[in-house]
């Protein structure tokens, strides 16, 4: 009989992370559900962590990736080993609440139309962190030229004690029916790891599943520190999102969307361009910070005027070329 939770961790190289997760997992978290978990190590060579995880939890499943493949190719690997009812897609800086998978279960078995679930997320000294956001619309990109992050805004705060549907989920916590991914398939690989979420969600809500946010169960995730840092962003980051953006519009809501979201990021590049220029300008001690970014919000501007926005640049697309499969651990 298959387990009631496929638990999937994409482990990039830093075992302090990954046992605290782990130790939640299999501790407090699990409660009363049968569990398989599987990580996997997305990232160059082995490095301490297969060998942390063999001698403290050996029950864990590994499979490794020589080089690194990204949030995206990583989990639709690790779901295609899956065998559980539910899959549950954790970032390794996630620690779980008491008895935090059990509650998942309980909530989706009530919910038989919810495909997809997040749950209640706090930071290390317990402030609320925000993981749901409004759908990616022209609407939403136009707010967010002016207004950095407006897609956050939908109605979903720390004050909310019932579940309720959302547009989108950050990807740190994904409690996925297997169902869910036998309908609708894994995420979009071409995203590597920003915006594939937002994809995903509106994937599944158009196969007719409702994807919601349960605040009765509570975790803590450290945040930027599993895929690509969130405090200060590489040139390479920033145009990699907006290129998956334009892709996004164009995927979802057809060629003309794209076209029209030209103006509406080229809009925004100025602005975020002009700014930092004058930081650079005004503070000498922020170059470091600055000058990257006036890279990227240059070739961003650029961006608007290419022919195809939503295809990697040459040099971008070489960069992320090196993909390759995990291969069982031995």
């Amino acid at each position: 009989m298959s387990e009631d939770v496929t638990v999937l961790i994409a482990n990039l190289g830093r075992p302090e992370n990954l046992r605290s997760c782990l130790a939640s997992v299999l501790g407090p978290a699990r409660g009363d559900v049968s569990l398989r978990v599987i990580v996997g190590f997305n990232f160059e060579g082995e490095g301490e962590g297969p060998r942390v995880v063999a001698r403290e939890y050996p029950q864990v499943e590994q499979i490794r990736a020589p080089v690194r493949m990204g949030y995206c190719r990583a989990y639709n690997q690790l779901m295609a080993r899956a065998t559980g009812r539910y899959f549950l897609l954790l970032d390794d800086d996630t620690i779980l609440g008491p008895r935090a998978i059990e509650g998942m279960v309980r909530f989706m078995d009530e919910h038989a139309d919810i495909g997809l679930a997040g749950c209640r997320t706090i930071n290390r000294d317990g402030s609320y962190q925000k993981s749901t956001a409004r759908m990616f619309t022209l609407g939403t990109e136009l707010a967010n030229a002016f207004r950095p992050a407006a897609f956050w805004n939908d109605g979903i705060d720390a004050t909310v004690t019932s579940w309720q549907p959302t547009d989108w989920l950050n990807g740190h916590f994904l409690f996925v029916r297997a169902t869910v991914f036998q309908q609708v398939g894994g995420f979009d690989e071409f995203y590597y790891t920003v915006q594939c979420e937002p994809d995903w969600c509106l994937g599944i809500w158009r196969a007719g599943w409702k994807v919601a946010y349960f605040p009765g169960v509570e975790v803590i995730h450290v945040g930027g520190e599993h895929s690509v840092a969130t405090a200060v962003k590489s040139e390479a980051n920033i145009l990699r999102l907006h290129v998956n953006r334009y892709y996004f519009m164009r995927k979802r809501y057809g060629s003309l969307s794209m076209h029209l979201l030209r103006p509406i990021m080229s809009a925004g590049a100025t602005l975020r361009l002009l700014k930092f220029a004058a930081l650079w300008l005004l503070r000498p001690e922020r170059r470091p910070e600055a000058a990257p970014k006036i890279a990227a919000y240059w070739k961003v501007v650029l961006l608007g005027v290419a022919r195809r926005p939503d295809r990697l640049p040459d040099s971008l697309a070489r960069a992320y070329a090196n993909f390759a499969f995990f291969e069982p651990s031995h």
